[in-house]
């Protein structure tokens, strides 16, 4: 589907169940590797023009740190992990006992390499839920991680549906740790290519 804005609503109904799914699985392997009970915002399955996905996390400027990861096969696209580097120091806290960082943004090696190992479960959580769901095998990349305002994080993720579409499909949602205060945002951009087969798959085309 080469124009997003043509979805109804049953089909993007059918595509926040599948996030949810998805959702609900990386909740719970997170919830396992932190110990601790994690929550989690009702998805939401929106199409938005490109330039105003950073406002779903605090605006342009907001610094954050980016996990990507390719979604590989026949039902491609990106999974992005968006979280303020506030919440990565927070995290490393949780995992690394006697981590101590007082620049936010300046990170290790290791400790970058255990951040990408979240980026990874969570998407190897989402991805094998949505795999059973669909009965198609779905792959990830491995993570890459940078550090930036959001704004220029998302640009350089999504600059080329820019070829296809002024606007994007997005699922998202929310990973909320109430002792800390964590806030967690997952994103699943399909390809507009492989939206077709999906949509297909759910019974909703």
């Amino acid at each position: 589907m080469d124009d997003v804005l043509k979805l109804t609503k049953e089909q993007l109904d059918a595509l926040r169940e599948m996030g949810n799914i998805g959702s609900g699985n990386a909740a719970t392997a997170l919830a396992q590797f932190l110990n601790r009970k994690i929550d989690m915002d009702v998805p939401s399955a929106k199409i938005l023009p490109l330039n105003e996905i950073s406002r779903l996390i605090g605006g342009p400027e907001q610094q954050v740190m980016g996990i990507f990861l390719k979604v590989m096969g026949k039902l491609s696209g990106r999974f992005i992990l968006l979280l303020p580097t506030t919440t990565a120091v927070k995290l490393l806290k949780a995992l690394m006992p006697g981590f101590e960082s007082s620049t936010p943004g300046k990170f290790s090696e290791m400790e970058t390499s255990c951040m990408r190992e979240i980026g990874n479960i969570l998407a190897g959580a989402f991805l094998n839920a949505l795999s059973v769901l669909t009965r198609v095998p779905m792959l990830n990349s491995l993570p890459s991680m940078a550090i930036d305002m959001a704004g220029a994080l998302l640009d350089s993720v999504i600059s080329d549906n820019a070829a296809v579409s002024d606007y994007v499909l997005m699922i998202e949602t929310s990973f909320i740790e109430s002792q800390e205060n964590l806030r967690i945002h997952i994103f699943l951009l399909p390809d507009p290519k492989s939206l077709d087969r999906l949509l297909e798959i759910l019974g909703v085309k």
